[in-house]
């Protein structure tokens, strides 16, 4: 059964239009064969092309929020493994100045990853502009799901969130939940 992008594979797309296609198709390709890894588009151009992509992540094990603080004033982690990512493209994309915005629509506590205020679940990746790729932005997100990647020190490039990041310093690292192993319905 032809896909939907399929449509577009013959259409010779200049300019902005070229590389939101190239974008797609590299998105395309990279969730067509991961069950973990899907997609949808929420929003498209005038001539069709995504331009806001929900990017669901599932069977992927991350830290979702902390329970109440227990008698020693622990917090222990509460997992989930159903994420969604929206990637939304700004009208000067892939212009330098032109960086992709990348929030999780569901409850992800990580201290690169806003989780109090009003961007809860903005990510500050460090946009580079037209050099990188959208796929490459997913791969990478999801090593912070999965806690392979992290920045929880008061020092460049900062933590986005300094409560997760506290957390993280006084209490997961010391009692050893981060980093934590990838097991397959053991959320």
């Amino acid at each position: 059964m032809p896909r939907e992008i399929d449509n577009y594979r013959e259409t010779k797309f200049a300019g902005r239009n070229a590389r939101l296609f190239r974008e797609w198709e590299m998105i395309d390709q990279r969730c067509e064969n991961d069950e973990q890894v899907k997609y949808i588009i929420r929003k498209r151009n005038d001539v069709g092309l995504p331009i806001v992509y929900d990017i669901y992540l599932t069977g992927i094990k991350s830290v979702i929020g902390v329970e109440e603080p227990d008698e020693q004033g622990l917090q222990r982690p509460i997992f989930g493994n159903e994420h969604i990512l929206r990637i939304t493209l700004p009208n000067n994309y892939p212009a330098s100045d032109g960086c992709p915005e990348f929030k999780f629509t569901t409850d992800v506590w990580h201290p690169n990853i806003r989780y109090f205020g009003d961007y809860r679940g903005l990510v500050d990746i460090g946009c580079g502009g037209s050099h990188n790729l959208l796929v490459d932005y997913i791969d990478r997100l999801i090593k912070y799901l999965k806690y392979e990647d992290y920045w929880a020190q008061m020092e460049f490039p900062y933590p986005q969130d300094w409560e997760v990041a506290q957390w993280i310093l006084k209490q997961a690292e010391p009692q050893g939940w981060i980093p934590f192993k990838q097991e397959e319905n053991n959320v």
